[in-house]
């Protein structure tokens, strides 16, 4: 059980707003069959990878992590397969926020994910390569913020000039039809000749 304050607290259990909940059901009694093919069952399996118990989309993932990075659960110590899957789902849900655009996250993101990191290191898995990751992300927030400040100044600074190149260029078409209007050759057909 965890209270709703604990939940909020950034200690890793909200990742992007989500949390995740992973619940066992125990089948006491079967009353009946179900007639359902396995395709359009809404039972979810889950698979063995490294003694994380993932579901198939997760699969590739996970395995992926563990090819890269070899020790990264080796000192895990949640022995508990709920929690081993919980655990799981949140080093996944991390590593989907890290490979964000800079753009699309938030300076409080990355605190959650500052948080989540704490949370999963806690437990026992190995992720320097992981905070060097979220390290370069903030940096490149910090840039992308920068840059945008920059912009900001220098267009306002542009403001003035555009204003002047615009009213120079409404002088300009202005001195043009006077030429045109100068260039003109006149006719015998106006009244005002003699």
């Amino acid at each position: 059980m965890i209270t709703l304050a604990e939940l909020n607290n950034k200690r890793g259990f909200l990742m992007n707003e989500e949390l995740i909940v992973v619940a066992k059901i125990e089948v006491l009694e079967v009353v009946g069959n179900l007639d359902v093919s396995e395709e359009y069952s809404p039972v979810m399996k889950t698979i063995d990878v490294n003694g994380f118990q993932v579901l198939r989309s997760q699969e590739e993932s996970v395995k992926s992590l563990f090819e890269r990075h070899l020790n990264i659960a080796s000192k895990f110590r949640p022995k508990n397969s709920y929690l081993k899957t919980a655990y799981m789902n949140v080093l996944l849900s991390l590593t989907q926020t890290i490979c964000q655009s800079p753009q699309e996250l938030s300076n409080d993101d990355l605190s959650d994910a500052g948080a989540a990191l704490a949370y999963l290191r806690e437990a026992g898995f190995e992720l320097d390569w992981l905070e060097k990751k979220l390290d370069e992300v903030k940096e490149k927030k910090k840039k992308e913020e920068a840059c945008l400040a920059r912009i900001q100044e220098i267009d306002e600074q542009l403001q003035p000039f555009k204003k002047t190149y615009l009213d120079l260029e409404a002088q300009i078409d202005k001195e043009k039809e006077e030429l045109l209007a100068a260039r003109a050759p006149l006719s015998l057909n106006d009244d005002n000749v003699v």
